[in-house]
């Protein structure tokens, strides 16, 4: 199953050639572990615009017989407000370190153009919007998924992700910080664990053959395959 999960095919060529680039710019020196590190701090805002886009192709191209708009901008809301909260306990912790640009956490907008105008994030940040972008195109818009889901479903579905992925950035951020030494490392197995968990999240399509093993396998007495495939599936759009 590991096999299946690292190889690399045509679906995540795009988490592979991103993932190799960001390790390509740190050997270069055309970025540094905090530039990388920002990145995916930044990948959250990222990912509730693609969300975002999600909700609306489905409203503009989907069989949902109901067009409420509304409910995207209810997501705006209740996103914006998530990730207000999850910054300023980023920043508060960005701003511990000597080498942080980071000096408020409560003032968002300041520091998020603080991280934008770092000479380096010019490289590293595209290669985070073009894994998304690319995802987009070629597996909800290419596989035409806005038929398969409804705005209600979409909207909370960004969660489980970004909980993963700001544990796995504030983890990372102590190395990187406090331990010069062990920086460059840090930022590498960053890049190498969120490579292995955005594969894993990409493996478990419909109709794959790691959906219906872990499915089985996680099958119990109170909730079916048929159920945890469905759950599955949801928690890992």
């Amino acid at each position: 199953m590991i096999k299946k999960i690292l190889y690399p095919t045509p679906q995540n060529a795009f988490i592979w050639l991103s993932s190799i680039y960001l390790l390509f710019l740190l050997y270069l020196g055309k970025a540094n572990a905090l530039t990388i590190l920002f990145a995916y701090f930044l990948e959250t805002i990222l990912i509730g615009i693609f969300n975002a886009l999600k909700m609306a192709t489905t409203i503009c191209y989907g069989n949902s017989k109901t067009k409420n708009v509304t409910l995207i901008l209810f997501f705006v809301v209740h996103y914006g407000f998530f990730v207000a909260i999850q910054s300023i306990f980023g920043f508060a912790l960005f701003s511990m370190g000597k080498s942080s640009i980071i000096k408020e956490p409560f003032n968002l907008i300041e520091n998020y153009t603080s991280i934008l105008q770092l000479e380096d994030i010019k490289f590293a940040l595209p290669a985070i919007i073009f894994t998304h972008l690319g995802k987009f195109i070629s597996d909800y818009i290419a596989q035409k998924k806005y038929l398969k889901f409804t705005t209600k479903e979409l909207m909370f579905k960004p969660y489980l992700r970004i909980f993963i992925q700001q544990f796995v950035v504030i983890i990372s951020f102590f190395f990187i910080v406090f331990n010069n030494g062990a920086g460059l490392i840090a930022a590498v197995l960053l890049i190498v664990f969120r490579l292995i968990v955005d594969l894993f999240f990409e493996s478990i399509k419909e109709n794959s053959a790691i959906l219906d093993s872990l499915s089985i396998k996680l099958a119990n007495e109170k909730t079916t395959a048929d159920e945890i495939k469905k759950q599955l599936i949801s928690y890992t759009e």
